[in-house]
Parts: C-alpha cells; sequence; structure tokens
C-alpha cells in the first residue's frame, strides 16, 4: 500500500509541468532566448560508495529452487510479513526500501546479513518502487539462476549474491 501511494504521488508530481505559451513567438523573442538560455546542467554522477563490513550472517551462499518456489508460491503478502519497511527518501526523490525490522527470525531472511537501516536499492538489477515493479521481479525470479539484492547500509554499499541451484537451462 505504501509503494502504491509512492506511485500516486509519483504520477501526480510528473503531471504538474511548467507552463507553456501558445503564442507565436517573434524573431526578436528567438534572439533573447538564445543569450540568456541557461546551460544545460551537467549530469549527476554517483559518487563511489565504499563497501559496507561483513556482518556475521550470510552475503552469499545457494538458495534450493525447491525452496525458493514454495516462498513465490506463497506470494508476496506472505513473504512481506516478515519484516517491516519503510521508504527511504533523498528530498522527494525514492531511492529504496528501508528496514525497520525484521519480524520473523525464522524465515527465509534469518540467515541473511540484513540489518535494520539497511535500504534494499534493487533485486537482480530492477528497482522495487512501484507495485508492478515487485510483481515482476517476483515472477522473474521463477526462472532466475541468481538473486543479487542490491543494499546500501549507512553510507556503505551492499550487495547480497546468491545462486539458485538446480539452474534453469
Amino acid at each position: 500500500m505504501r509503494a502504491a501511494s509512492l506511485a500516486l504521488v509519483a504520477l501526480a508530481h510528473g503531471a504538474c509541468g511548467p507552463a507553456v505559451s501558445n503564442l507565436p513567438r517573434t524573431l526578436d523573442d528567438e534572439a533573447e532566448s538564445q543569450k540568456t538560455a541557461p546551460a544545460a546542467p551537467a549530469p549527476v554522477q554517483e559518487a563511489p560508495v565504499p563497501a559496507a563490513h561483513e556482518g556475521k550472517a550470510l552475503r552469499m551462499g545457494t538458495i534450493a529452487r525447491a525452496r525458493l518456489i514454495a516462498v513465490l508460491d506463497a506470494g508476496p503478502g506472505m513473504f512481506l510479513r516478515q519484516l517491516e519497511v519503510s521508504p527511504r527518501m533523498a528530498g522527494d526523490r525514492f531511492v529504496g526500501w528501508q528496514l525497520v525490522q525484521l519480524i520473523d527470525r525464522t524465515g527465509p531472511l534469518g540467515d541473511v546479513d540484513v540489518a535494520p537501516g539497511d535500504v534494499l536499492l534493487a533485486i537482480n538489477g530492477k528497482p522495487l518502487e512501484r507495485p508492478d515493479e515487485l510483481q515482476t521481479v517476483w515472477d522473474s525470479l521463477r526462472t532466475a539462476n541468481e538473486l543479487v539484492a542490491r543494499l546500501r547500509r549507512g553510507e556503505a554499499g551492499l550487495e547480497l549474491h546468491f545462486t539458485i541451484d538446480p539452474p534453469v537451462r
């Protein structure tokens, strides 16, 4: 529901653009706009992110495909019951989902190196901002041969990399 709310806010903000004049422009207007046109902004480059220190839990390993399929068959709602997350924003920009707490430490995430405060940025290179993106990632895991989660822990980057066995050929 939180993700759906974010999607609605994003759509609302995207629908509000700058006002545009439909009046015909003169040659003087064109010459003036070329004189005062601002330079294009420089592309934003993300600073390199240091790697987070290793925790006691797993950052890599193997997931049995049968166990993964059982989790996928139960649906995203059942999986999401084991944790509490909140949207992490940088100003008006959505960054990712911040883990508030693991509710069920006996679930699939119990042995994985995730901690409150970690922010999930992407799974297998795909963002999870909107509900349809979650469903796309969820469905893609049925035939994926790996699960790679990109997170941020404080100012450091963290990647969880699990091979799914047996592989789909």
